[in-house]
């Protein structure tokens, strides 16, 4: 019997492309032939599929600027040589070694004035650039108040204001996030009144930089209002500033709202995870038999794959510039899978236990099992049991072979973020990405074939299974040829999970067994 995962692995190592593609119906890769584009956030999650994708499937671009941030010690050459290393271009550098050519670095970082651009590079990119996508930023929720505000609030308006010196430019899109305004619970394609303007940005820099530990929590929170965080409110403002530019510029502006961005579905590796954030360390604990309990109200979870979101920014750019020709009017596209598609977390697990036992992995401390509570006090009932006490019997393995012990500072660090967790795990939100499946449905077959991005269509099941192995292999680094130790050590763990089940029950009965005695003669 021919498993989920085992078509998971055989397209893993398909390097075809999908069915025959007459690619010169692509409208969209006709619109980005010849173009000039600058991107801010490259060396990011998303950054990194934006370029891979952008230069393999639109390959008349004519060159791509990224912005790099000076590192001490680490020049923006040796960085971009580093980055390039990486297996998300493997398979782009198999179709075009000399892809790199296209790539062009400036210096610079979001968090100075004007971008800290040299007069060089700003003059190039004044004279050559046609399209803008910042999708730079710091998504740290606990980032010093200062330094997040200057990146995501004065990094956009720096960038912003490039865009208005560039003399071919057609369109700037601007990446927030579908919680830009989370204290909704019903998302539109639509700009919402900021919870401030520049002057308090200004006043709330200079006051976090003058306090020795900077703004305390109890004064954020006053400042923050509705915002559950930094992040937030910094987004919601930057994008009131892309609102406001749109009123008086003559190109196409727009803000693209992501919900939570998860593994690649197909490209450019069928799992690919670029980094540990979001919900992949959520995932891979309770794969692994770390995470045993949740508090979930069974609320649909919006994720969307990094590959679809990154093939409808492609569209949503060629959309702005060619179609709609949009003049003092910024516009908003919400791309998410709550209304259209949704899944809850429960059934995300459902399906990858189905599959666990055809996955495996040679680090699983314990057997997968989740119990999903919809009251607080029976997970944090569970959360003693299933995470505390384990964590201590665990130090305690670790002190005894002479090892380092580690497992309660994991606890103390995951119990400290549950309420994060919990925010955006219950929100319940709805995100309505209208517009942005207008534009889906409005495609040729080719430009839907090669930049897919329906999220209607999404198997959740296989998803979420594709996002273990993508955990697997990206974070774990197990190799692929490991299966058969891997799905050993599995029944191995399964095996001993039920012999505990089973002492420990036959230790109750017994126990209930005594007690009942014991009462029954003092009654007696």
């Amino acid at each position: 019997m021919v498993t989920a995962m085992d078509e998971i692995y055989r397209h893993l190592n398909d390097d075809s492309y999908p069915p025959e593609i007459d690619w010169s119906d692509s409208n969209i890769q006709k619109f980005f032939a010849g173009k000039t584009l600058f991107l801010t956030g490259a060396t990011g999650y998303m950054g990194k599929v934006f370029l891979e994708k952008v230069i393999r499937d639109c390959p008349d671009l004519k060159r791509l600027y990224i912005l790099v941030r000076q590192k001490k010690g680490v020049t923006p050459q040796d960085k971009i040589k580093t980055y390039f290393q990486n297996t998300i271009f493997d398979n782009l550098r198999s179709i075009n070694p000399e892809f790199e050519e296209k790539v062009c670095t400036v210096t610079g970082d979001l968090e100075k004035d004007r971008l800290a651009l040299s007069d060089d590079d700003r003059r190039a990119l004044v004279e050559s650039v046609d399209i803008i996508v910042h999708n730079g930023a710091t998504t740290k929720f606990d980032e010093k108040v200062s330094v997040s505000l200057k990146i995501n609030v004065l990094g956009t308006k720096h960038m912003l204001d490039l865009a208005t010196e560039c003399k071919r430019i057609q369109a700037f899109l601007y990446v927030s996030t579908a919680y830009s305004h989370c204290y909704r619970k019903n998302i539109e394609e639509e700009f919402y009144d900021p919870p401030g303007d520049l002057k308090m940005i200004y006043d709330m820099i200079a006051a976090d930089e003058s306090a020795k530990h900077g703004l305390t929590e109890d004064v954020l929170k006053i400042l923050l209002g509705e915002y559950p965080n930094v992040y937030c409110f910094s987004k919601a403002i930057a994008e009131d500033l892309v609102s406001q530019y749109g009123q008086r510029v003559d190109f196409a502006m727009a803000v693209y709202r992501p919900s939570v961005i998860t593994a690649a579905i197909k490209e450019p590796m069928p799992g690919w995870i670029g980094n540990n954030n979001g919900p992949a360390l959520i995932f891979l604990g309770s794969a692994l038999g770390i995470i045993h309990v949740s508090y979930h109200k069974n609320y649909p979870i919006d994720f969307i794959p990094v590959d679809y979101s990154i093939n409808s920014i492609i569209a949503i750019i060629y959309d702005l510039a060619v179609k709609r020709e949009l003049k003092r009017q910024a516009v908003v596209y919400n791309y998410g899978s709550s209304t259209l598609n949704p899944i809850t977390l429960k059934e995300l697990f459902d399906a990858l236990m189905i599959e666990g036992p055809h996955i495996g992995s040679v680090n699983i401390v314990w057997y997968p099992f989740q119990i999903f509570c919809h009251s607080k006090w029976k997970f944090w009932i569970g959360h003693f049991f299933l995470a505390f006490i384990p964590a201590i019997l665990a130090d305690l393995a670790l002190l005894c072979m002479g090892q380092k012990p580690r497992a309660l500072q994991l606890f103390w660090f995951g119990t400290k973020n549950l309420d994060k967790i919990d925010y955006f795990g219950n929100g319940n939100w709805k995100i309505h990405p209208c517009r942005t499946m207008e534009l889906y449905d409005s495609l040729n077959e080719t430009d839907q074939a090669i930049f897919d991005f329906d999220i209607r269509k999404v198997d959740w099941p296989v998803t979420v299974i594709t996002y273990a192995r993508g955990g697997r292999l990206h974070i774990l680094k197990e190799p692929l040829d490991n299966r058969k130790k891997a799905l050993k050590h599995y029944h191995r763990m399964r095996h001993i999970h039920y012999a505990v089940i089973g002492i420990v029950t036959l230790m109750a009965i017994y126990l209930a067994t005594r007690l009942l005695f014991h009462l029954y003669n003092v009654v007696a």
